[in-house]
């Protein structure tokens, strides 16, 4: 009796640890085909290679924090991109919590926020703070909205006689949730990319809540997805989406919607509803997204490392490969982890999320 209750109780230790492992092996297949399946989608064939050089405006492979010119500059993660005047752009560089311009020339400068500015403040631009900072968009009067992906809210910066001044459109700083309504109660989840759109509302890819919300008239609302994350189409309360990670209007009116978390690029007008042009394409990892003044659209591949063109007028997409190959990199030809693209001025331009930078090649 002595020695049998050691036995009894090694007997209940390793069943108690087969159960355990049966446990952690079927919660992690399900995490891995419910969403981590989508970070090890490997690159297809890209089609026809391009080939379009590259050219390095500013970054050179350094994070850090300088404005300045070409490769003086530093900046860490830049991400997202929006026309800001002839021969520029604006973006959010995520880990220094600013908000940038830059120029073809190579010059860089900050229009708001910095590595010492992280949190939640509104006012003057010299003193406003942003938390991660992720999507910008710029309004025909050269308003700029942004979206902040840690901090939950979109902010808004005008440009006054004095100088920027930013305030907060919509969301409660540092709160995340799912709610619509007035733009000062909603709540939303890591939104990643703002759109204006030719109805004049924000359009806004709230990554967390797998949906496209829209802020006009001061309130916001849901226009795709809803509760369940997947990949279904269709219109209000059938379409769905996993992680929308960016948004780009055509000349039709239509959003494209670079969906991640599903590894396809989706569409969605308000006439359709959302549906999927290229089912059989399955990207590794779309990021960014852009129309080209030729009706193509071109995505940021983050983990194919290279910038894709499909042409929405064929079944398949007939895609394409503008620049980039399948190899991370800062050489010639390379790009790591690009994480933005837009059409702008002749040229695309890139956030080259990996080498820390801004670079360019010429529309064909």
């Amino acid at each position: 009796m002595t020695r049998s209750g050691p036995k009894k109780k090694r007997r209940w230790l390793w069943r108690s640890l087969i159960v355990l492992a049966l446990l952690l092996v079927a919660g992690g297949t399900y995490v891995y085909f419910a969403f981590a399946w989508v970070f090890f989608v490997s690159p297809g064939p890209g089609g026809e290679q391009l080939g379009l050089p590259i050219t390095q405006v500013a970054g050179n492979g350094e994070d850090g924090f300088a404005d300045g010119r070409g490769e003086a500059v530093r900046m860490e993660k830049p991400t997202r991109l929006a026309p800001y005047g002839p021969d520029a752009v604006v973006f959010a560089d995520i880990n220094n919590h600013a908000i940038r311009v830059a120029h073809a020339d190579g010059r860089v400068e900050t229009i708001a926020g910095g590595p010492d500015k992280e949190g939640h403040l509104d006012g003057r631009a010299d003193v406003a703070r942003f938390d991660s900072p992720h999507g910008v968009a710029v309004r025909d009067d050269g308003a700029v909205a942004v979206c902040e992906a840690s901090g939950c809210t979109i902010r808004l910066l005008v440009r006054e006689a004095a100088g920027w001044v930013v305030s907060t459109l919509a969301g409660v700083p540092d709160e995340s949730g799912m709610r619509d309504g007035p733009c000062e109660q909603a709540l939303f989840d890591a939104p990643h990319a703002v759109a204006w759109g030719p109805d004049g509302a924000l359009y806004v890819a709230d990554i967390g809540n797998s949906r496209i919300r829209a802020i006009r008239d001061g309130t916001v609302s849901t226009v795709a997805g809803g509760d369940d994350s997947g990949d279904a189409d269709g219109g209000p309360g059938v379409g769905t989406l996993a992680w929308p990670m960016d948004i780009a209007f055509d000349a039709a009116g239509a959003l494209w919607i670079a969906d991640a978390g599903k590894a396809k690029i989706r569409r969605w007008h308000p006439d359709d509803g959302l549906t999927t042009p290229f089912p059989d394409q399955r990207l590794a990892m779309p990021h960014g997204i852009a129309v080209t003044p030729s009706g193509h659209l071109a995505v940021a591949e983050m983990y194919g490392h290279r910038i894709l063109r499909f042409d929405p007028g064929t079944s398949s997409g007939e895609v394409a490969t503008y620049c980039g190959t399948t190899e991370d990199g800062l050489g010639e030809g390379r790009l790591k982890k690009p994480a933005a693209v837009l059409a702008h001025d002749g040229r695309l331009w890139i956030a080259d999320l990996g080498n820390h930078r801004i670079v360019t090649v010429p529309l064909p």
